[in-house]
């Protein structure tokens, strides 16, 4: 699951079904038409001055459509978008860019695959890449892949979700780990915060609650927010579980079982139902998200901490203008079997009915962007321009989730970058950087999006019951889940 443009978010994903497509690749012969060159032959007439036979190429035109387009109001995001577009003018005149605001969720997904409107490139979450690919919902990238050089510069750990059958479908476009986000101006109020201004990160789970109830206390702000809906309570609540031994999916013979009703999570739902009934630390309303109500309540000092990855802040601080020194974050808590974190991220993914020239200009597109493995001044120029125009807009530069290149001369380069746009105090995100990855757990194999669903209910059962049984609710809930959607999977 995810929020990471999310507009894209939120965060969650799903049930894809089959549709017939082309798959596609760069072709590898020069002087053919469908080549992934994007250039038309033409043989030019033997006269005096030219080289008999000789070979020109005029560039063919191509349209390609992108996903996930900042809104008007998104003000330091189109700025960087439309440099872009200039340059891929300046540089590819023959490349027709069409702009699509639409990002990645469950509901416009499916409908817009299966009447071809996907755009060109779009993006996605890990969750989603193998129903996508087994749906045929995505074209095969592989010849582009490997001529731009990426399937060799990327963490070869997260190009295995975007691989079948020895071909690649996507590619990893970022990574991250879930983390603990706190308020740093309600953090000095409840006198939290050491000597040097920075805020005493709880260790562990139990901890959280209590620096939540003083959060609670001496401010009358909510300590904690934990999301109920929309997929994302029970994104976060794996967070949790997993640090108390609980186990969500298990292969038996072949087949998968639900295995949440089990005591380690019970005792995680019941923390969260102590959060609500015995702390008295969360939000009045049981029925909240990320995207809307955190990111209001976080950027306008109404809540302490939450759950939360290092893209957030910008969307907070540009959403609710709130300063971007009023953000920290730090790694997760500890549960009774450790730290325990999710890792998550996501995908650039291609229409399955992309030409050979289509997926030619959408790497093309991407390397002006500056996503690319190359290390030049010229695929550095999107990173470094990004960089400025955020440090300019006075959004948060320095922190960063898990690098998707392991070429060292591109993680260098780009930490250079980094470093020279850096605007925070990056002692209040020290610990997220160097501890966020300890016990990295990828999301569930099968049915990911379904079991946020299913976990949402029964978090949001025992937030508006004080009776409510988290074992029950949790025998109940893995029934169902199992009937629902891992029996038909076998």
């Amino acid at each position: 699951m995810e929020l990471r443009k999310r507009k894209s978010w939120p965060l969650v994903l799903v049930t894809l079904f089959a549709f017939t497509w082309i798959a596609a690749g760069c072709g590898s012969s020069s002087n053919n038409e469908g080549s992934g060159s994007g250039k038309k032959p033409t043989t030019e007439s033997n006269t005096p001055g030219t080289n008999e036979g000789s070979t020109t190429y005029e560039p063919k035109p191509v349209t390609i459509k992108i996903s996930n387009w900042p809104k008007p109001n998104e003000e330091a995001q189109v700025k960087v978008a439309n440099d872009f577009v200039a340059k891929m003018a300046e540089k590819y005149p023959n490349i027709k860019l069409e702009k699509d605001e639409w990002g990645y969720e469950v509901s416009s997904f499916l409908p817009k695959a299966a009447s071809g409107e996907l755009p060109t490139i779009y993006e996605t979450f890990f969750t989603e890449a193998d129903k996508i690919i087994k749906a045929n919902y995505s074209a095969d990238i592989t010849d582009a892949l490997k001529t731009n050089g990426f399937d060799q510069a990327l963490n070869p750990d997260l190009l295995k979700l975007v691989q079948k059958d020895d071909k690649y479908f996507g590619i990893p476009k970022d990574g991250y780990v879930i983390g603990l986000m706190y308020n740093v101006n309600l953090f000095k109020e409840a006198g939290l915060v050491d000597d040097k201004g920075v805020p005493i990160f709880p260790k562990t789970y139990e901890e959280l609650a209590v620096t939540a109830k003083t959060i609670k206390d001496k401010t009358g702000k909510a300590g904690f927010f934990l999301p109920t809906k929309n997929n994302q309570g029970g994104w976060m609540f794996m967070n949790i579980a997993w640090a108390y031994g609980a186990e969500f999916e298990q292969q038996v013979d072949g087949k998968w079982k639900a295995a949440f009703n089990t005591p380690e999570a019970a005792a995680a739902l019941q923390y969260i139902k102590d959060l609500k009934w015995k702390y008295g630390v969360l939000p009045a309303n049981n029925l909240v998200d990320i995207g809307t109500d955190m990111f209001q309540m976080f950027g306008t000092d109404q809540v302490g901490m939450s759950f939360g990855i290092s893209d957030w802040g910008n969307a907070i601080v540009q959403g609710f203008k709130m300063s971007k020194d009023n953000l920290a974050m730090s790694a997760l808590p500890a549960g009774p079997k450790g730290n325990v974190t999710l890792l998550g991220g996501g995908l650039y993914m291609f229409a399955p009915e992309s030409t050979p020239e289509q997926l030619d200009a959408a790497f093309k597109w991407l390397d002006v962007k500056g996503f690319s493995p190359k290390v030049t001044p010229e695929s550095l120029a999107g990173l470094e321009s990004t960089s400025k125009t955020a440090n300019e807009q006075g959004l948060i530069v320095g922190p960063h989730g898990i690098r998707v290149w392991v070429n060292q001369d591109r993680i260098t380069a780009e930490q250079q970058i980094i470093d020279k746009y850096t605007n925070v105090n990056m002692a209040l995100f020290n610990d997220y950087m160097t501890n966020g990855s300890k016990g990295l757990r990828p999301e569930v194999p099968v049915n990911a999006q379904e079991l946020y669903k299913t976990l949402d209910t029964v978090i949001q059962s025992v937030l508006t019951s004080k009776n409510a049984d988290p074992k029950a609710l949790l025998d109940k809930a893995a029934a169902e889940f199992q009937k629902d959607y891992l029996d038909k999977v076998q």
